[in-house]
């Protein structure tokens, strides 16, 4: 005899099944009666009722409660505590959600074959004659593309400056070279970068070679003045406020004319002083806290001179590649949104004080010093693996891009009240003489 439940092998005498615990069933004798054998036919089989099927008492299964899964817990905790982060960052930027943003669509032309006729095509906009009319302006996230040639190029450059400082005897020439190339190559490719992303196209690489070199210079000096003055001897934490500020005013009285009013202007502004401080800024940290301290140390510890100049530049170089890749996270960025967020505010306004009070600003304008402040926080408070850093960059890019969907949303805005003025003129114009125009 055999459980009905699990299968299990019955002793007679068992009331239970000793595997599953079901009751034993015994079926009667007359359900083992010898079956006929008469032959069965199809209407045998209807002519006979169906058996009904014998009931059993159902047995109660055990129920087992499943813990939920830590790891599922602590991904939902990170989701909310990432949208609550993304809501508040929103709120003080004054930005929107990203629409319509991807990475690989933005980016999809990078390797796109293009001539030296259309490279220069390109290049060659701002002024009068090569600004395109704003219905033409594209509205749409931008693709650009020619901000990696420009940092393939030096990038190239700064290799073989560097191959031939180390592995060339009296080579010592290629000092300043590496120096600049290595401080130049990303920022410059960063600027190209927001260069691309104007999308009105009414800013030329002439106006921006000026502010480059003229707002780097004035934002410097700005900000060693700000340096000595006793109420910003506190340690690390003023480079937030000092540095920010010299580079948001030097910004706004360069480029204080009425003429460009687009927010993506103003990002682009912000983004050219902050490349050239962040350039500037990067030499000096080459020469005076690398290669010189390197050298005077490799002297001071009997070394040759050959050993202690290899020393320095191994020092130098050090310096040059974390400053250059860590260039698009820090002030290029920042001063992209304290000089996006000011022109949001101007437009196409004279500059007045009030829009530097303004609230939309100033709420904003927190973004990037409290950024700067985070990445220059004390040794306790630095995270491994510059993850001070790379947060703040994230957070940086992320206001960024919400600031160029509102700056795109600005020109679409433009482009609808052109479009409506011109066919109000052109109604105009179609309405015969002394015929009144009924509103």
């Amino acid at each position: 005899m055999y459980c009905v439940q699990c299968g299990s092998a019955l002793a007679p005498e068992n009331k239970f099944c000793t595997s599953c615990g079901a009751p034993a069933y015994r079926p009667s004798s007359e359900s083992f009666a010898a079956p006929s054998v008469a032959p069965v036919t199809p209407a045998v089989i209807a002519a006979q009722p169906m058996a009904a099927a014998p009931i059993f008492q159902a047995v109660p299964q055990p129920v087992y409660y499943v813990m939920p899964q830590a790891t599922h817990t602590h991904t939902v905790q990170q989701l909310n505590l990432l949208k609550s982060l993304q809501g508040r960052i929103q709120s003080l930027a004054s930005t929107e959600q990203l629409e319509g943003f991807s990475l690989g669509q933005m980016f999809s032309e990078v390797f796109k074959k293009r001539s030296a006729e259309q490279v220069e095509d390109y290049i060659l906009v701002g002024s009068a004659k090569t600004t395109p009319p704003i219905e033409l302006v594209e509205t749409g996230w931008p693709r650009p593309w020619l901000f990696f040639r420009v940092l393939a190029v030096m990038i190239a450059a700064y290799i073989v400056c560097t191959f031939t400082l180390m592995h060339l005897s009296d080579a010592g020439n290629m000092i300043p070279a590496v120096m600049i190339l290595g401080s130049f190559a990303i920022p410059l490719a960063t600027l190209v970068l927001f260069f691309e992303l104007n999308t009105p196209r009414n800013v030329s690489m002439h106006v921006l070679a000026k502010l480059f070199l003229f707002g780097a210079v004035v934002s410097l000096a700005v900000a060693l003045l700000g340096y000595t003055l006793p109420i910003f001897n506190l340690g690390t934490w003023e480079a937030g406020i000092v540095e920010e500020c010299a580079k948001l005013l030097t910004c706004v009285i360069v480029m204080r004319s009425v003429r460009y009013k687009y927010i993506l202007n103003g990002i682009l502004f912000g983004a050219t002083v902050g490349a050239g401080f962040a350039c500037f800024e990067t030499c000096g940290y080459a020469l005076n806290s690398a290669f010189l301290p390197g050298l005077f140390q490799g002297l001071g510890q009997g070394q040759s001179e050959g050993a202690a100049m290899h020393t320095a530049i191994v020092s130098m170089l050090g310096i040059l590649r974390m400053r250059g890749f860590m260039a698009p996270l820090g002030h290029i960025a920042w001063t992209a949104i304290a000089a996006g967020a000011f022109w949001r505010v101007k437009q196409g306004h004279p500059t007045t004080l009030s829009m530097l009070f303004d609230t939309r600003f100033l709420k904003a304008f927190m973004i990037p010093v409290s950024m700067h402040a985070l990445w220059d926080a004390p040794n306790f408070m630095q995270l491994p693996f510059y993850g001070n850093s790379i947060i703040t960059g994230l957070i940086s890019w992320y206001v960024v891009f919400g600031l160029v969907q509102q700056g795109l949303r600005q020109v679409k805005e433009q482009q609808k009240g052109h479009l409506q003025q011109t066919l109000q003129t052109v109604e105009a114009s179609m309405q015969p003489a002394g015929s009144v125009a009924i509103s």
